[in-house]
């Protein structure tokens, strides 16, 4: 057997999310995070996006074992899908199995999975994989990068980094151990590229701390509502700080937030003191309170959002609430955010965001953080990963400062198949690869068709059309038109008129083969009149004649 070597990303390649990539040798695969994408603002109705699992559920009985870097959702948000269908031994940190077990059990597969806890200083044996973690500064507690011994060479995976000497939470990058656990030198880096278009290094999380010291300071008297993301875990300690600082009681609200917050306490890697965590309802004075809230985003449903409209139910904003904003806006999601800042403000609140104070840095190292794990690494071979088109490019042109040839960097799209030898390195046929889309219960079911429906729909609204025939398919009866989302049908009665007029026409002229030719005709004509795309449903109806009467005997 040839020793090669196949990396092929299932996704986390030309977006930010659904991070998955396999690693195969032979009669051996490993997978390194199973992610999930949240919608793009034109996928109507979708909840949410997952990696293409086809190759995978292929090849299962080649799958040894899935291995995870963090607790986000974008590497760990698709397993119980992909469990669903396969099943392989899951390997995380405390904090990250602690997350993927509550989302197992939610989807009744937490008695059958199998879960195995990794630190970050021991190495792990899978197949002929070696694997062995080492400690990363991220935004959540727990995060690793993976140096994967092969039996052609090294391979170190990242994850999500930056190299913050002051991190929160006290946990730094572990350049050393990943220089001692790569004495033989590495044959390819799968490198974390989301800032690759920022210069320089990413901010220390010490900077937030210290601008929300000075924001606690100057809100004497009133509530502090700050929203971020329910897994900044790191964070919410620097905030558990500062709370105990001034003098605060901290409160919680949104459920994802107040789950991720028990099982951090549980694990160890959150300390609340005793007295300090109360419920949202309870009676403490507003200048004594500090609320942790989930919506930095904007989200619909989220805590913040409802506070925004008065639609919460136990807190309600006004004058004198310091509202800080402690998480950047996701690309996307600005006119979300800003929306509901305009109803904050409107609702009396000062509102702390942006650039207006240090109030979040990213997670992710910039461009020179990326330059420094390069050169920490010393690749034979650089594969940018985690990042959208132009991320994966901007990374890659860092490689010429490290002295690696343009040969020897990878830009790759999701499904793409890299393979090596360890000497050299090429591509092969690419893997067949997908979107899928998550709409309720529905998986996979949803395609480009239907959401380019629902776009027409929520752009035009749609027109009912009622036909019937007979069975010699003529037309049997008056043609009925309604109308939802496109126009008044109490105001546009010529219009319609016209319209049916036009349609029976056509059925007419056409002969009734109806249901193509009833969306056709509709389609044109109310393009021609009107300059817009209604959806056309037609409902055709076949009409049976009503049985002859049987003349009544004269009664004698």
């Amino acid at each position: 057997m040839n020793k090669r070597l196949k990396i092929i990303p299932i996704g986390g390649l030309g977006e930010i999310g659904k991070n998955m990539t396999v690693l195969e040798y032979g009669r051996n695969m490993i997978i390194v995070d199973c992610g999930i994408k949240f919608p793009e603002n034109d996928m109507y109705g979708i909840d949410l996006v997952l990696p293409d699992f086809d190759y995978i559920v292929k090849n299962k009985d080649k799958l040894r074992g899935i291995v995870l870097t963090h607790g986000h959702m974008d590497h760990i948000g698709g397993l119980p899908y992909l469990l669903k269908e396969v099943m392989a031994p899951v390997y995380g940190t405390d904090l990250t199995l602690g997350m993927v077990r509550r989302q197992l059990d939610e989807a009744g597969l937490g008695k059958k999975a199998t879960l195995q806890k990794i630190d970050d200083k021991e190495t792990i044996h899978i197949g002929p994989f070696q694997v062995s973690p080492f400690a990363v500064a991220h935004s959540i507690p727990a995060s690793v990068g993976l140096v994967i011994d092969t039996p052609v060479g090294a391979v170190v995976h990242t994850g999500d980094y930056k190299l913050d000497e002051t991190p929160a939470g006290g946990r730094t990058t572990d350049l050393k151990r990943l220089r001692e656990l790569t004495p033989k030198g590495v044959l390819a880096l799968l490198a974390d590229s989301t800032n690759a278009d920022r210069p320089g290094r990413t901010p220390t999380e010490q900077l937030v701390t210290s601008a929300l010291d000075i924001l606690f300071a100057e809100a004497r008297g009133g509530r502090i509502i700050i929203a971020t993301f329910s897994s900044v875990l790191a964070r919410f300690q620097e905030i558990v700080h500062l709370a105990a600082k001034h003098h605060r009681k901290l409160a919680l609200t949104g459920r994802s937030l107040i789950q991720n917050v028990e099982l951090a306490r549980e694990l160890g890697h959150l300390k609340i003191p005793e007295g300090m965590l109360v419920d949202i309802k309870a009676k403490v004075p507003e200048g004594d309170l500090v609320i942790l809230s989930t919506g930095s985003q904007g989200e619909p449903k989220s805590a913040l959002n409802r506070m925004a409209k008065g639609e919460h139910r136990d807190v309600h904003v006004h004058a004198g609430d310091t509202i800080i904003m402690s998480g950047g806006a996701i690309e996307g999601n600005e006119e979300h955010v800003g929306r509901m800042l305009n109803h904050l403000f409107g609702r009396g609140a000062n509102v702390i965001y942006g650039a207006m104070a240090t109030v979040h840095v990213s997670g992710h190292g910039s461009r020179e953080d990326m330059r420094i794990m390069m050169d920490a690494v010393r690749p034979r071979f650089l594969i940018p990963v985690h990042g959208e088109t132009r991320h994966l490019h901007l990374h890659s042109r860092l490689a010429g400062i490290s002295g690696l040839a343009s040969k020897s960097v990878f830009i790759l799209e999701n499904g793409a198949t890299w393979v090596s030898d360890g000497q050299t390195a090429w591509l092969e046929e690419p893997v067949g690869i997908k979107d899928v889309w998550v709409d309720g219960s529905l998986v996979g079911e949803i395609g480009d068709r239907v959401v380019q429906d629902r776009e027409r729909l929520s752009q035009n609204g749609f027109v009912l059309c009622y036909v019937p025939i007979d069975k010699q398919r003529k037309l049997a009866g008056e043609v009925r038109l309604f109308s939802q989302g496109f126009l008044q049908m109490d105001t546009s009665g010529t219009l319609m008129e016209e319209a049916k007029r036009n349609l029976k026409r056509a059925l007419k002229k056409n002969g009734c083969h109806p249901r193509e030719n009833v969306r056709k005709t509709l389609q044109d004509f109310f393009y021609n009149e009107t300059q817009s795309r209604p959806v056309i449903l037609p409902h055709i109806v076949t009409v049976l004649a009503a049985p002859a009467l049987a003349t009544p005997r004269q009664s004698s």
